[in-house]
């Protein structure tokens, strides 16, 4: 294993802890101490001081985006999947992300997009923006991430994009200038927290020429499966977002 690899150490799921591995490394926890070996492998299992068994995982994107530090709410796995798939994002592709938050859905867009892709990600909050940047350097595969302390509601930034998506409160203020920098057929998505954001959404892309628009809510329950018996997990995130997609006509 190369050292400043991201490993997930995992004994349970109260015990897992994300770690940049580094021969003779030491982390504390409440089940003792793990000290990192100097040969180590995904699958591996490591003992803490108090002999409980850590295994030594890959950590997915699903898992490092919620694992950011967070000074906003961010775009959680449930929807992400489904906004990659609704954008058409795929290796190779250009992306602008509107609204970087902590900087979670930056992730899991450079790692879909590649190392021959680029992000171009937009926050107008300078403080949102550095604990982004931070986030995408500690979890990041790829450097192809440009990011901007800018608000494209008052700019049209000189680039061409394959695919957007908008996420600030206000979103239907940004949509003109996010289209000038789209291809045309292409696909614009957002999303918002209240019903009543979608609908001003959804008037300002109709009005600037989107058609094909969509708007989906997305429901994920996690199942207990138990020696007792099996059955949905008592608590779980529910409503986080609208999502809302059109495509581009000139």
């Amino acid at each position: 294993m190369k050292k400043d690899e991201i490993i997930l150490l995992y004994c349970d799921e109260k015990a897992n802890y994300l770690v940049s591995y580094e021969k003779n490394k030491e982390i504390h926890t409440h089940k003792g101490k793990i000290v990192l070996p100097a040969k180590l492998s995904y699958g591996d299992v490591v003992y803490s001081s108090k002999n409980l068994p850590f295994y030594v995982l890959y950590p997915d994107t699903a898992y490092l985006s919620i694992k950011v530090r967070r000074k906003t709410t961010i775009v959680y796995p449930k929807d992400a999947g489904f906004i990659l798939l609704n954008l058409g994002v795929k290796s190779g592709d250009s992306v602008l992300e509107v609204g970087t938050g902590s900087g979670a859905l930056t992730i899991i867009l450079s790692n879909a997009v590649g190392k021959d892709g680029r992000v171009y990600s937009f926050e107008r909050r300078k403080n949102f923006l550095e604990n982004a940047k931070k986030n995408f350097e500690n979890f990041s595969k790829f450097k192809n991430v440009s990011f901007y302390n800018m608000d494209l509601e008052k700019n049209i930034p000189d680039i061409e994009v394959d695919s957007a998506f908008i996420d600030v409160p206000e979103p239907w203020k940004l949509i003109s200038n996010v289209k000038e920098v789209l291809k045309p057929g292409r696909i614009l998505g957002s999303l918002s927290p209240h019903v009543e954001q979608i609908k001003k959404t959804k008037d300002k892309m109709i009005e600037v020429g989107f058609v094909r628009i969509r708007v989906y809510e997305i429901i994920l329950r996690e199942i207990l499966v138990r020696g007792e018996g099996t059955r949905p997990k008592e608590y779980h995130i529910t409503h986080t977002g609208y999502l809302i997609f059109g495509n581009k006509t000139r």
